[in-house]
C-alpha cells in the first residue's frame, strides 16, 4: 500500500463519504464505494478518530458487500489496516486503545478461563497491566490460599509483599501471569471456587493484537456462506414472528474443525470488545450447532459442558456471522414453551438488517426450543443497561412485536406509541424510557396468551421452601432425599452406574422433579421418559434433552402447576 499523507480534512471527508454510502445499494452506490475505497487506499490517515471510523465502515462493507469486487476491496483495505496503525504516532495510537483493531492493545479484567485461553493462544502478547492494578491487599490474601503455609506467613507476617514474592516465584524464567495461572491451576479447590477467586482479584489483563491475532479487523469464519447485497437493506416490514416459525432444517452438529473455529471466533469477538460470555469462555466443542438460514448468515449455537448446565433450563449462546464476519451475539435459555432471550448487535453493524438478523437467529432457536413465548428480560432496556436505555432499546424490541408483560407499563407504551403517531418528531424522554424499562417484554408466537413460564428460577423458590420446611435448611439431606425418592419412583436403580456427568445431572434435576407429588403413580412409560430426559441432561448435547423434555406433555403440565404456585424471582 503506497500512501500519501492527505490533509486531515480531506481524509475525514473521504471517510465520511464512504460511511454515508456504505448502507446504500444499487449501481450508483456500488461505483461510489469502489471509487472511495480506491482513493482511500492511497491516503494516509493520521488521526485516530478518523481511522477508527474508517475501520468500522470497512467492517460493515465487508459484512454487507454489493458484490465480489466491493467485498474484495473492503477485505484488502482491512488486511492493510495493520500498516495504517503502525504508521501512527504514539499519541494517535493511544487513541485506539481498547478498540480491538489490529496492532492495538487492550486491557480488561478477564475471568480465569478466558485469561488461560489468551495466555495459551497468544504467549508473549498477554500480560498483567500492573500500572492499572490497585488490589494489592486482595492479591496477598488470595496468594495465602494458593501457596504453602510457610510462604503465606512470609507474605503477611514477614512483610515480603506480593510484588517481591512474584519476583522470587518467577525465578526470572516465567512471567507474573504464568506464575499466577499455575498457582490457580494447581490449587486444591473446585473449579467454581477457583474461578470466583481469580475474578475477585480484578486483574487487568493486557493483550497486544499483533500479527495473526484475531482482531476485529481480521476475524473471519472460514467457509461461511456468501451473500451480495444487490438491493436495499430490509430494515422494516419484517414480520419477526412469521420469520421465526418459517421452516428451516434442524441445526447440524459442527465437526471438530468447525466447532473449534466457531469457539475461537466467539472468544475473540468478546475479548476484542472487552467482554465475556460464560458459554464462550467454557464452551462444549461437542455441542456446537450450526445453521445457514440464508442471506449470508451463519448462526452458531454454543452449548455448555454437562457439569456447567442449569438444572432444568437448557442454554445455548449464539454467535451470528454475515459473510463470515461476526455481527451479533447473545443467548437463549428456557424449556417447555418459553425462551428467555438476550441479544446484542455489534455496534458496527446496527445500521444493517438488524430485525431480519434477529428473526433468523430466533428461527434457529425455534428448531431446538419450539417455544411459544419469547421473553426479553428488562435488564436489556432498563437502568442496568445504560447504552440500551439511552438508545431507546425498548422501541427496537417493540418494532419486533414485543410487548410489556406489566399492564401498567403496557398502557404507558400504548400512550407513547399514540403520541409518536400524532407527532413523528416526538421522542420519549429518558424518564419515560426508565418507566418503560420496568417490565419484561414478551412475544407470543401464533397468537393467544403467553405460555406459563416454566423456568428453573421460579421452581428454585419452591426448592428453597422445601429445604427450609422439610429439612431445616440441610441441603445435603434434602438433595439425598430427593434423589432417593425420584430414583425409586422412576425405577432408575442403576443410575449410579451412569457416566459421571449423567449422574450429576440426575442429582441436580432430582430436586426439581422431586417436587411432583404424584410422580410414583404415573404410568410406567411416562416415568421411563422422565428417566431418559434426566440422563440426557448430562449427555454430550442438550439438544436431545430439549427434545425429550418438550415432548413430555404430562411433565410439562405438572411443572406448570408447580410454577403457578412459585413466587416470581
Amino acid at each position: 500500500m503506497s500512501e500519501l499523507l492527505a490533509p486531515g480534512g480531506e481524509a475525514r471527508v473521504l471517510v465520511d463519504e464512504l460511511a454515508a454510502c456504505a448502507p446504500r445499494f444499487g449501481a450508483e452506490a456500488r461505483l461510489a464505494k469502489l471509487r472511495l475505497l480506491a482513493r482511500l487506499s492511497t491516503v494516509r490517515i493520521a488521526r485516530a478518530k478518523t481511522l477508527e471510523r474508517l475501520h468500522e465502515t470497512l467492517c460493515f462493507v465487508r459484512a454487507y458487500p454489493d458484490d465480489a469486487a466491493v467485498q474484495d476491496a473492503a477485505e484488502r483495505a482491512l488486511r492493510e489496516f495493520t500498516l495504517r496503525v503502525r504508521r501512527l504516532g504514539p499519541p494517535a495510537r493511544a487513541g485506539l486503545h481498547d478498540s480491538g483493531i489490529a496492532e492495538t492493545d487492550l486491557d480488561y479484567p478477564f475471568g480465569l478461563p478466558m485469561t488461560r485461553w489468551l495466555a495459551t493462544r497468544f504467549p508473549g502478547d498477554v500480560k498483567i497491566a500492573w500500572r492499572k492494578f490497585d488490589g494489592g491487599e486482595r492479591l496477598e490474601e488470595a496468594l495465602c490460599l494458593l501457596v504453602t503455609p510457610t510462604e503465606g506467613e512470609a507474605l503477611t507476617e514477614g512483610g515480603l509483599g506480593w510484588r517481591r514474592w512474584l519476583r522470587l516465584a518467577s525465578g526470572g524464567r516465567a512471567s507474573d501471569l504464568e506464575v499466577l495461572l499455575r498457582l490457580f491451576r494447581e490449587a486444591p479447590m473446585s473449579d467454581d471456587t477457583r474461578e470466583w477467586l481469580f475474578e475477585s482479584l480484578e486483574l487487568p489483563i493486557a493483550w497486544r493484537l499483533r500479527g495473526a491475532a484475531p482482531s476485529r479487523t481480521l476475524l473471519r469464519l472460514p467457509g461461511a456462506p456468501v451473500f451480495h447485497q444487490r438491493e436495499g437493506l430490509r430494515r422494516s416490514g419484517v414480520d419477526v414472528a412469521r420469520e421465526i416459525t418459517r421452516p428451516l432444517p434442524a441445526p447440524r452438529r459442527a465437526d471438530r474443525p468447525l466447532a473449534d473455529a466457531v469457539i475461537e471466533a466467539a472468544r475473540a469477538s468478546m475479548a476484542t470488545r472487552a467482554r465475556e460470555l460464560h458459554a464462550f469462555a467454557r464452551p462444549n466443542p461437542g455441542d456446537v450447532l450450526v445453521a445457514d438460514p440464508g442471506r449470508g448468515l451463519r448462526i452458531a449455537l454454543v452449548g455448555l459442558q454437562p457439569d456447567d448446565r442449569l438444572p432444568l433450563d437448557a442454554y445455548y449462546a449464539y454467535l451470528a456471522f454475515r459473510n463470515g464476519v461476526p455481527v451479533s451475539y447473545g443467548g437463549g435459555w428456557g424449556c417447555l414453551g418459553t425462551l428467555e432471550f438476550a441479544l446484542n448487535i455489534f455496534e458496527s453493524f446496527r445500521q444493517g438488517e438488524s430485525a431480519l438478523v434477529i428473526g433468523q437467529i430466533l428461527r434457529v432457536y425455534y428448531q431446538l426450543f419450539r417455544m411459544r413465548t419469547i421473553v426479553v428480560d428488562r435488564s436489556q432496556i432498563d437502568d442496568s443497561n445504560p447504552e440500551g436505555l439511552r438508545t431507546g432499546a425498548f422501541y427496537f424490541y417493540a418494532k419486533l412485536g414485543f410487548r410489556p408483560t406489566d399492564p401498567e407499563v403496557r398502557r404507558l407504551a400504548d400512550a407513547e406509541r399514540a403520541r409518536i403517531a400524532r407527532d413523528p418528531d416526538y421522542r420519549s424522554p429518558l424518564a419515560t424510557l426508565r418507566r418503560l424499562g420496568r417490565s419484561n417484554l414478551v412475544l407470543t408466537l401464533g397468537g393467544g396468551a403467553p405460555a406459563t413460564a416454566v423456568t428453573g428460577s421460579r421452581l428454585a423458590a419452591l426448592v428453597t421452601s422445601q429445604i427450609t420446611r422439610g429439612f431445616d435448611g440441610d441441603r445435603r439431606a434434602a438433595t439425598a432425599d430427593a434423589v432417593a425418592r425420584v430414583a425409586r419412583a422412576l425405577g432408575a436403580t442403576g443410575w449410579r452406574r451412569w457416566a459421571p456427568p449423567e449422574r450429576r445431572a440426575f442429582e441436580r434435576l432430582a430436586t426439581v422433579i422431586g417436587l411432583i407429588p404424584d410422580l410414583a403413580r404415573w404410568p410406567a412409560r411416562e416415568r421411563e421418559r422422565v428417566r431418559q430426559l434426566m440422563r440426557a441432561k448430562g449427555g454430550v448435547s442438550e439438544a436431545r434433552y430439549l427434545g425429550l423434555l418438550d415432548g413430555h406433555r404430562r411433565l410439562r403440565e405438572s411443572l406448570e402447576v408447580l410454577t403457578r404456585e412459585a413466587a416470581a424471582p
